[in-house]
């Protein structure tokens, strides 16, 4: 016998429907192209449905950006222990890679996107900033794992990997289309500043 299915099952589950349908939308058509109607399709809800669940659409951006990022960070945590299996033990090399087609990926321009469109809503900036500082606390978690040397004893070892980061997100918005020759240029100047920053470090010690 089918039993129901719990009503709190039921709201998570339409919640994470809407989720990845806002982040697939937002990935296809942009963020014009990302309507309430267009995403509720998506989940196969209706619009009063999606309303429930984000009241308004810099919620469900926001929420969208989170669910989109907290996916980089575990691609990040994998693909870095990849790399590293396959390079002996290349931390910074590793990391650029992996980092790098990360900024590349179309997910991350949909990202970008919903950046540049809070410079003016300010309620999409309402909901964005805590999540941002979330996946900075990521980010530089994830830094000091790989560099448990550099941290420990540095505190601009925070800085430091802002910068590089930075740089990077920098590149790839300038980057409006992929090209190969360019992006291993790119990638080679963000290592060699990722090993400069760490040198400068390890040299305070």
């Amino acid at each position: 016998m089918n039993l129901p299915v719990p009503v709190q099952a039921r709201s998570v589950a339409t919640r994470e429907r809407l989720l990845d349908a806002a982040a697939a939308a937002l990935i296809e058509k942009g963020l014009a192209g990302a309507s309430t109607a267009t995403i509720a399709a998506g989940a196969g809800v209706s619009q009063g449905a999606l309303f429930k669940h984000f009241p308004t659409k810099p919620d469900l951006l926001a929420a969208a950006v989170e669910r989109i990022l907290a996916g980089y960070v575990r691609d990040f945590q994998r693909g870095v222990d990849g790399e590293l299996a396959k390079r002996h033990g290349d931390v910074v090399h590793s990391a650029c890679a992996v980092l790098w087609r990360i900024f590349r990926d179309p997910g991350m321009r949909a990202v970008f996107e919903i950046y540049i469109a809070a410079r003016t809503d300010a309620e999409l900036v309402r909901r964005l900033s805590p999540i941002l500082e979330r996946h900075r606390a990521a980010i530089l978690a994830e830094a000091r794992r790989l560099f448990p040397d550099v941290y420990v004893p540095n505190p601009d070892f925070d800085a430091a990997v802002d910068a590089v980061v930075y740089a990077m997100q920098g590149a790839a918005i300038g980057m409006f289309a992929p090209d190969e020759d360019d992006d291993v240029e790119h990638l080679a100047f963000l290592e060699r500043l990722a090993r400069r920053e760490l040198a400068g470090l390890l040299g305070e010690r």
